[in-house]
């Protein structure tokens, strides 16, 4: 009789909702990256913006709004990192990975509406 590579009446271990994930990483690092990078991006940007208004951006009113505008981005900038650091807290284990992915894909979406929504408050004032 041939032997069986498992005792009788078990198969191969399935994995388990607390198992360590073995890709857990990846999500984590491609939004830091992608965030990084869009970060760099959009405050070079924002800080690009008086430059190309020339002299029209001399006026008080245009400095008042520009500096509200510069202080909500960067207030703004806590929900990116928020995420990312949510998204790189939480346990490795396989139970977690869709809120890991979630967090990790939500903090890419911030910048952009921060720029966005800046370039439309400068364009309204």
């Amino acid at each position: 009789m041939e032997q069986m590579p498992y005792q009788y009446g078990s198969g191969p271990r399935r994995p388990g909702d607390n198992d360590r994930a073995p890709l857990a990483v990846i999500a984590p690092a491609i939004a830091t990256t992608v965030v990084f990078v869009e970060g760099l991006v959009t405050g070079w940007l924002v800080w690009l913006t008086p430059a190309l208004c020339g002299n029209s951006c001399d006026n008080d009113h245009y400095q008042a709004n520009f500096s509200f505008g510069l202080t909500v981005g960067a207030c703004g900038l806590i929900v990116p990192a928020g995420l990312l650091l949510i998204s790189w807290v939480l346990p490795w284990r396989r139970r977690h990975n869709g809120s890991r992915v979630a967090a990790a894909v939500l903090a890419l979406v911030p910048l952009t509406v921060l720029y966005v929504l800046f370039n439309i408050f400068l364009a309204l004032a």
